[in-house]
């Protein structure tokens, strides 16, 4: 009999690890953007990205500031020396809603009003007026992160911290001044999809269509960009 009861929770335990198994995922795997192959895929955590550093960073500027105009040395053109991988930025919303972008704790990047770790990015030239947008610090693995548009099928496109790699469509952000808006915003756009402020499902990626760029930013510059590993 006390065979029977040990072999019968033995059995139980196997049942209830197998299930945590199943639902965890890899952070990296599920953040990936824009692969057709990690379309669906859960959204979680991404913990190489997300996790603090033992180093505290002093709190950003969050007044706002122009990016200028003079054209800057690996910036491709008339970027200035905010969009030329040289300057760390706050980015925020212009006229809309409170706030600065942020990567929030499940490694999505999102609006927030509060103390976050990561609200520095760096705006890398990498090809034909396209940057990638990368954390301006470097998470727990040492290596900075930089955003991606998600797919999560029938629901709208997001944008998560994932490793950085130029070969992946969705890493790779336009950004251009916005007529339609105040004469210092700018829009931010993968593809044909702008980064929006919806009120009911926080920053997502969205076709515009015939429909107006409703959300604009202006860039807060914080100083210097860090060296990243390897440079």
């Amino acid at each position: 009999m006390f065979r029977t009861h040990a072999l019968n929770a033995f059995l139980a335990a196997g049942v209830i690890l197998a299930l945590y198994g199943c639902d965890s995922g890899s952070p990296i795997d599920a953040a990936a953007p824009v692969s057709p192959e990690a379309s669906g895929a859960p959204e979680a955590p991404a913990s190489a990205t997300t996790a603090p550093t033992t180093r505290p960073a002093p709190e950003p500027t969050t007044t706002t500031s122009r990016a200028t105009s003079t054209p800057a040395a690996g910036s491709g053109g008339d970027d200035g020396p905010i969009l030329s991988g040289r300057r760390q930025v706050v980015i925020r919303p212009a006229g809309g809603p409170e706030g600065v972008l942020a990567v929030d704790g499940r490694g999505r990047l999102n609006l927030t009003d509060g103390p976050s770790e990561f609200t520095l990015f760096v705006f890398v030239p990498v090809r034909d007026g396209l940057h990638q947008i990368r954390t301006a610090r470097a998470g727990a693995g040492g290596e900075p992160s930089c955003m991606g548009v998600k797919s999560n099928g029938p629901s709208p496109l997001t944008v998560v911290a994932a490793a950085c790699d130029t070969r992946r469509a969705g890493q790779l952000f336009r950004v251009r001044k916005a007529p339609e808006a105040q004469a210092d915003g700018y829009g931010i756009s993968n593809q044909s999809a702008y980064l929006q402020i919806s009120p009911e499902r926080g920053l997502i990626a969205e076709e515009l269509g015939d429909a107006p760029l409703r959300t604009v930013y202006t860039f807060v510059d914080n100083g210097a960009a860090p060296a990243q590993p390897g440079s």
